[in-house]
């Protein structure tokens, strides 16, 4: 595990229960894209929602009829809200057998992979989906990439990574995902939902 990913575990893992009651209710976009992918996948689809922090939005997937395990690299995150079916796993090597989830859901997660590691984690994240699967896929959208504190706990730091559409399109493609849509919102950042299907 290279340094940054470690530092930004070890913030997750004590921001966690403070985490997990800030971001308890996704946001509307989000819930949108969620009403969306559960609208192109049956009922019981199997879904990886990679970093799914204390698994609010595994919880979200599952309300929708979709059989959704979440992985994140925080064990604190993971129990901070005692969702269950929830399992500790780095989302560049997932532990899943190739073609076996019927989407990937990744939603402000990816931002903490530093950019010369992000074309080998959407290799992953092709390897565990089926052809013709999905993939929904949150992310800020800038050309930042270091270390930013914890608003609220700034001797805690984690690592963000911003992405422009065009060029991560490119990523995808180069993975074997075409995008099929996307969407755009605001927070305290501005975020860039994509949706996909792998060839």
């Amino acid at each position: 595990m290279t340094d940054i990913a470690a530092t930004t575990r070890e913030t997750y893992d004590a921001i966690a229960a403070d985490y997990a009651r800030r971001w308890r209710l996704a946001p509307p976009p989000v819930v949108a894209a969620a009403d969306h992918l559960a609208g192109l996948l049956p009922p019981g689809a199997r879904v990886a929602d990679v970093g799914c922090g204390p698994g609010h939005q595994t919880r979200l997937l599952r309300d929708r009829g979709l059989n959704a395990t979440g992985f994140d690299l925080s064990r604190e995150m993971l129990a901070a809200d005692a969702v269950p079916g929830l399992v500790q796993a780095d989302m560049r090597a997932l532990p899943l057998a190739a073609s076996v989830v019927d989407a990937v859901w990744c939603v402000a997660a990816l931002l903490h992979v530093p950019r010369p590691e992000v074309p080998l984690t959407l290799a992953e994240f092709a390897r565990v989906v089926r052809p013709g699967g999905l993939l929904a896929l949150g992310l800020a959208e800038d050309d930042d990439e270091g270390w930013e504190p914890v608003s609220y706990a700034p001797e805690l730091r984690r690592w963000y990574v911003g992405h422009r559409l065009a060029p991560f399109t490119a990523l995808l493609a180069d993975a074997g995902f075409e995008v099929t849509g996307h969407t755009r919102w605001s927070t305290h950042r501005d975020w860039l939902m994509l949706h996909a299907r792998r060839g």
